[in-house]
Formats: structure tokens, sequence, C-alpha cells
């Protein structure tokens, strides 16, 4: 079909964003794609998003054979002949196809984004430290570190090389070394031990932070619930991890519960009389000097009484139990008020470690480290380092390996490495800012840098350096189609590469694997279980801290998900600098505030 043919079919069709030609069984067929189904209207359309045919739009380039399952033992076969993405506002500009855009003027190609098949850089080059990295691995065993500097410097490669180092020195010597390492993900800890294991690191404990500290918090106090809270507001835990907390901590000192709180647990007792205290929380939110929010404390009292309610389960426990479960097979108290009933936050834990170091509550027989590496230490919360030195042997050393620029989270009140140190309470510190970055290439570097000192600009479609893309897209139809069609040329050319989308929030995730599932197989990955394999995965910019993939896709860099914060400034450049060897940075709109749109073209 011409450019003339299409604009008088979209003309009848106004809510189209794409046209998809099949020849058929039947003849040859054109189809509308838009928001909706609607088959019986002069031009048929087919909802983009849940039709089973619109599905072939997104998987089929034109020439290729489809098969389509339409029902029991039934199949609807063909061959598409043309699709085309529309553009324009209000009248047809442009049809966008896999390698080239009509206009009323003609045909104009377009390259297609990508990096060259000898872009990549292997991953099993024998790994050689820079005087810089071996430096800090060579300290003196009594002496603790903190390894700064930005994405890609190699800090968890050099902690873990400095583990190993101190371990060959403890067995030199005869000495009982015990390492652990703190990360703060699933899939930062699932990298670290296949590091560890490549670095023939023997009995590496690898744990995730607030794991950890909840189970070391089970042993250490009798009588903890052993469910957390998966609905604490964000006002609940910017106050809980405040160091402001502090100022009403010595009030629990030799302090007894009233009558009718005694049968609590002790470490209990301490926390709902702590966060269920409406001028104890008025003297922290004072003490906060304007960081934290008035309303923090009525919420904070709300939330602290609900968890010390009676579960429908607990109170019913004489009924059978197949009977206190939901017809979807949750508890009853499942998205009710009284869902956190008989829960602890894991924020909770480091103020009763806290308490225990102030004598307001006993302590219990742990297990020692003599060396603990807290990988993203940028992340953690001045209590939970202080909780982390409670875990240090008399003589023990901490590296501290992160970077200010990934600060993003703002409940961490991260406030520099001297406050951090001071946490830890080690009499013998060094800094050392590593400042050679090796995983992604210069392009990408430079775009990160950029971010956060907010003077990033996009380049133009096609880039100077090909190793960074940014396209606008017009439309999410629109977007999903470039990264369908693009993606699968990508994956088809080059198997072996590490691909990962990169969304804001789990919803955001969810949504573009349904998206991208109508023309490929991405792996849907919330929870921490990469397995680091060659492949096309969505996951979060929360799951990724400390990661890096051969290929990052970053959609819907929007106003919406990406305004102009610096917390989100941050979160966007620790997604940009997981890519090490090709970035594409995608909008289906207008771009974010965080990046200039003047060189980046629409598709």
């Amino acid at each position: 079909m011409t450019f003339a043919d299409i604009a008088r079919l979209l003309a009848q069709a106004p809510a189209a964003q794409a046209v998809l030609a099949v020849d058929t069984e039947r003849g040859p067929r054109t189809y509308a794609l838009g928001p909706r189904t609607a088959l019986d209207a002069e031009v048929p359309m087919l909802d983009w998003r849940t039709a089973p045919l619109a599905s072939v739009f997104f998987r089929h380039a034109p020439g290729e054979a489809y098969e389509l399952e339409t029902g029991e033992e039934r199949t609807t076969t063909g061959r598409v002949r043309e699709r085309w993405v529309t553009a324009g506002r209000g009248q047809l500009e442009a049809l966008i196809g896999d390698d080239r855009v009509v206009r009323s003027d003609g045909e104009h190609p377009r390259a297609k984004p990508g990096p060259s098949p000898t872009a990549a850089r292997s991953r099993d080059a024998a790994i050689v430290l820079d005087p810089e990295q071996q430096g800090a691995v060579d300290l003196p065993a009594d002496t603790s570190l903190v390894l700064d500097g930005e994405a890609g410097v190699g800090k968890t490669l050099v902690a873990l090389y400095r583990v190993a180092a101190l371990a060959e020195r403890a067995k030199e010597r005869s000495r009982r070394f015990r390492p652990l390492v703190l990360v703060p993900t699933e899939g930062l800890r699932r990298l670290v031990r296949i590091l560890a294991d490549r670095l023939g690191i023997e009995k590496l404990a690898i744990e995730v932070i607030d794991d950890w500290l909840v189970a070391r918090a089970q042993t250490a106090f009798p009588g903890l619930p052993k469910r957390l809270s998966e609905t604490a507001k964000a006002q609940v835990i910017h106050l809980k991890r405040h160091p402001a907390v502090r100022v009403a901590l010595d009030a629990f000192i030799g302090w007894k519960p009233p009558k009718g709180d005694d049968k609590l647990p002790r470490s209990r007792a301490r926390l709902l009389h702590l966060f269920g205290d409406q001028d104890r929380l008025r003297a922290i939110v004072d003490a906060a000097g304007g960081a934290l929010p008035d309303r923090a404390i009525a919420t904070l009292v709300a939330h602290t009484r609900a968890q010390f309610e009676t579960t429908t389960e607990r109170a019913n426990k004489g009924v059978d139990a197949d009977r206190l479960v939901a017809l979807d097979g949750r508890s009853l108290d499942s998205g009710t008020p009284m869902e956190n009933a008989g829960t602890i936050d894991a924020e909770d834990v480091p103020v009763l470690f806290e308490l225990v170091r102030r004598g307001a509550l006993p302590g219990a027989e742990l297990p020692l480290y003599d060396h603990i590496v807290v990988d993203e230490a940028q992340l953690r919360a001045p209590m939970e380092l202080a909780a982390i030195g409670d875990a240090l042997a008399p003589h023990g050393t901490v590296t501290l390996a992160g970077d200010h620029r990934q600060a993003t989270d703002e409940s961490a009140w991260f406030s520099g490495w001297a406050a951090a140190r001071a946490e830890l309470r080690r009499p013998r510190w060094v800094e050392t800012t590593l400042a050679i970055t090796y995983r992604s290439v210069p392009a990408i570097s430079d775009l990160g840098r950029a971010i956060t000192a907010g003077s990033a600009t996009l380049p133009a479609e096609p880039p100077a350096d090909p190793a960074v893309w940014a396209s606008a897209c017009g439309s999410a139809l629109a977007q999903t189609a470039q990264l369908c069609w693009h993606l699968d040329a990508l994956i088809s050319r080059d198997p072996w590469r590490q691909i990962c989308v990169i969304a804001r929030t789990p919803e955001h995730a969810q949504r573009l694997h349904a998206e991208l599932s109508r023309g490929l197989d991405p792996e849907l990955v919330l929870h921490g279980d990469f397995r680091f394999e060659p492949g096309l995965l969505v996951t979060t910019a929360a799951a990724v801290s400390g990661l890096e993939f051969d290929c990052v896709v970053i959609p819907d860099l929007t106003p919406a998900f990406y305004p102009a914060v610096p917390e989100l400034a941050r979160s966007l450049y620790v997604a940009a600098t997981r890519a090490r060897d090709w970035l594409w940075l995608l909008t289906p709109e207008s771009w974010s505030p965080l990046v200039a749109s003047t060189s980046a073209t629409a598709t």
C-alpha cells in the first residue's frame, strides 16, 4: 500500500496507531491497531495489547509466515505483507517500518539501534587489578577500608580480593578467619557468589543485609514475630531509619512496661512504647530538624498499634485451619486493616540492637566476624551500620564499598563516609577513591556523569557514538513496536548477549513485560532471581544495584516516571550505568526533565 492508501484508510479509523496487512487463506486482510478491538468497524481494529492477531504485528516481519492457535485444535495461518506504525498528530505525517520511514515526499532509511557484534567484551578475560585497586587489597589487616568510586570502577571485585588476601594471611598464621559479605539485594548476592567462587574464596557467607539483620534479631530477642510487615508506608520507614530515633532511647534504660503490657516480650514492649507513643515520636520529629513531617506521627502510631493487634487466625485458633483461609488462598487479614497484625518491620531491628548497646535490653551470644564487607553501603542507615558493627570481633575490620552518586534511597539518611565510619566504631581507616571505570564504554560513563551533574544531553538518531541511543516514540504502541522489532534483530544477531529492560517500579515492569511479550520472550525478574545468562529480561531500577549487563534499555523516560527529583536522578544514573556496551533510552511521549531532549528525534 502507498502512503496515500494508508492515509485514506486511517481517515476512517482515527483511533488507529498502526496498520497490519496480511495474506490469509481467505485472501488479503488489512487491520488497524489501536486501543480496542472492533472487527465490525469499517476498518477492522485490533486491541494491540490483547488481540491474538495483533501479536503478529510485533512478532513477524514482512514476508514472514505466522501461525496462531485460535481455539481447541484450531490454528490460523498467514503471511505478513506490511506493518507500519503511524506518526502524526491529527493527521498522518509518517509511516515507520522496520528499517525505513515513509512520508508523503518518499522513503527515508533509518538505522536499527543496537551494538555491532564486535562491540561486546568477554566476561572470561583474566582479572588484573590496577595499582590503585591492588593498593586497597594490600592494606594492613588491622585497617578498615572505604572503597568509593563511580559505577563500574570495580569496588565489589576489589572488596572480594581483599577478603581473599585477608583469608590467605590468616591461613599463613594458622588463625581463624570468618568473613561476611552483606549486600542490599538478592540479585547482587547471586552475582557476588559467582565472583567469590571464581576467586576461590572458600566458606564465604554472603547475605542480603535486611534478611541477615532480621535473622540475627530473631535469635537475640525471643518472642519477636516471625512475619514482617509488607505494607509499611514511606513515612513509617523514613522515621524508623532516621538517626533522630536515638533521642528517645535512653528513656528505656531501667524502664518497665505498664501493667497490661508487661506480658509482652521485652523487645516488643519497648517497640510499642517507642513507636506507639505520640510524645516520644514528637521528640524524634523535632530532633530531625524538619527532615520528618508532623503527619508521620499519626501514621506511625496507627501502624504500630495495628502490629500489636491479634491476628484473626490467632483469635480463632480453635477453628479448623481450612476455614481460616480466604477463597483466594490468602489469610483472612490480607488486604484488610488487620493485615499488619502480629508483624514487625525490618526497620525495628537496628533499633533493638541500639537499645542493647545502651543497656536498655539484654544482649545475646551471637556470631562475630573478623571482616565484614558492606556493599552499596550508601544505602545503609546509620543505626543499621551500627548494628553491623556489633557483629565484628574485637579486632575485626570492615570494608565499606559504595558511591554517593548511587544514594538512591532517601530513607537511608546517608550523610557521607565520615559519618558511616563512625557508626562502625573501628580505630583505623583508609579511604580510597577508585577512578578508572572498567564496566561501561566511555559514551555510557559520560552520560551517567552528566545525569548526576544535571547536564545530560540525549544524542541524535543515529548518534555519533553507537553506544548510546535515544528514541522518542510518540505512543506506547510505537515504543513497544520499536523494542520488539529491534531487540528481536539484536537477539537474532547476537544471541549470547544479556539485555536488561529496566523499569522504574514493579508495576511498571509487569506492564512492560506484558507488552514486550507480544513480540518477544522476555523473563520478568522482580525478586532478584537473576541467572546472569544470555537473553532478555525485565526488572526494576531498585533490583539492579551493583549488577551489569551487556545492553540496557530504559523505556518511559518520561516526566511522570523520572521527574526532576535528586533521588530519581541518582536512580536513573544507576540504571544507565548498568550497561557495558550499549544503552537505549526511550520515551512514548515527552522526555524527562532529567535529560535534555533538544538532540533526540522522534522515531
